[in-house]
């Protein structure tokens, strides 16, 4: 149970296919309820524009916001690693379309795809199904990826090179 909870956090380690479906619907599950309990017992109001923002009131959206995308970046590095591919592209790929998608899209264009992705425009909310289907759908890669072996224990912080003999 522990490493179960651990790996919503963690960078690091592999996560097959139905572990990243898993532990996205709990994400999802977890955060709807999380919006839930913010708007009904601390009295926050959720935000109407689209984008970002889940609440209103700023630190509590900052928050909500920061941890929700920690989350959900973690799965996808340990998802990524687990086919094989590099982490960093990657996940610097899926965050530049997260930020198109939030703040450059809408600016652009006011269509929006029908409920409930309303908040999405039509070439961001495409591309992003397409980002997610394939972390689900991609096989884990027979080799770990290079990103995912271990350091070299000579390159540890405590080691240090042998006495001259």
């Amino acid at each position: 149970m522990r490493a179960f909870l651990a790996s919503f956090w963690r960078f690091d380690g592999r996560l097959a296919r139905l572990g990243y479906l898993l532990r996205c619907v709990v994400v999802i599950v977890f955060f709807l309820a999380l919006l839930i309990l913010g708007m009904e017992i601390f009295g926050l109001t959720p935000a109407e524009s689209s984008g970002p923002l889940f609440f209103v009131e700023p630190i509590p959206n900052l928050v909500f916001t920061l941890l929700f995308y920690w989350a959900v970046i973690a799965l996808s590095a340990q998802r990524v690693r687990d086919m094989g591919f590099a982490v960093l592209p990657i996940i610097a790929a899926l965050i530049t379309l997260e930020v198109l998608e939030n703040f450059v899209l809408p600016r652009l264009t006011e269509s929006r795809l029908p409920e409930p992705l309303e908040m999405m425009t039509p070439v961001g909310g495409i591309l992003s199904i397409i980002a997610y289907l394939w972390l689900l759908v991609w096989p884990s890669a027979r080799d770990p990826a290079p990103s995912s072996a271990r350091p070299d224990p000579s390159r540890t912080s405590d080691a240090s090179p042998p006495p001259p003999a």
